[in-house]
C-alpha cells in the first residue's frame, strides 16, 4: 500500500467516525461498510468500475476546483447511471462545523446511482440530513434532493 492509499484509508475512518455535532452519526455511516476502491490516475482516464459501492480515483495534485468540477460534470453526463463528486484537497466543505473533505488529494469519487439512491433513501428517514446546510444538501444530493 502506497502513502496516498494510506491517507485515503485514514479518511475513510474519519469520516466513519461519530460526532456529537451530527447527532451522534458519523459524516458518513456507509463508508466502512461499503466495497471500495482507490485508484490513482489522470482525471482523463477515469472510468467507473462495476462491482465497488464507491471507487475513488485520486487525480492530479495540480488540479483546480474548476478543473474537477468539469470532470465530474464530464463524467456525469458521460455516465448516468453512476454519481460523481468532487473531493478537491482546495476546498475544505463541512457538515455542521466537522470538515467532510480529505484535505490531502484530489480525488473524484463515483457511485453507482441506484445503490446511492437507496443509501439516501435510508437516511432521509433519520435526522441525518437535518444537519446539513441547504447549499451542501443541493451540492451532494443534486438529484435526490426531493428526499429531503
Amino acid at each position: 500500500m502506497n502513502q496516498i492509499e494510506s491517507d485515503i484509508l485514514e479518511w475513510i475512518k474519519k469520516v466513519s467516525e461519530n460526532h456529537e455535532e451530527l447527532g451522534g452519526l458519523p459524516i458518513c455511516p456507509y463508508a466502512l461498510r461499503s466495497i471500495f476502491k482507490i485508484i490513482e490516475c489522470k482525471a482523463e482516464e477515469i472510468e467507473p468500475i462495476e462491482g465497488y459501492d464507491v471507487v475513488i480515483f485520486a487525480v492530479e495534485d495540480n488540479l483546480t476546483l474548476i478543473d474537477i468540477e468539469k470532470w465530474v460534470d464530464f463524467y456525469n453526463q458521460k455516465h448516468p447511471e453512476w454519481k460523481f463528486f468532487k473531493d478537491c484537497k482546495h476546498y475544505d466543505s463541512y457538515i455542521n462545523e466537522i470538515q467532510t473533505n480529505n484535505g490531502k488529494y484530489n480525488l473524484i469519487l463515483a457511485q453507482p446511482k441506484q445503490k446511492l439512491r437507496k443509501i439516501r433513501e435510508k437516511l432521509a428517514k433519520t435526522d441525518y440530513y437535518s444537519y446539513w446546510n441547504e447549499k451542501y444538501l443541493k451540492e451532494i444530493l443534486q438529484d435526490d434532493i426531493d428526499l429531503v
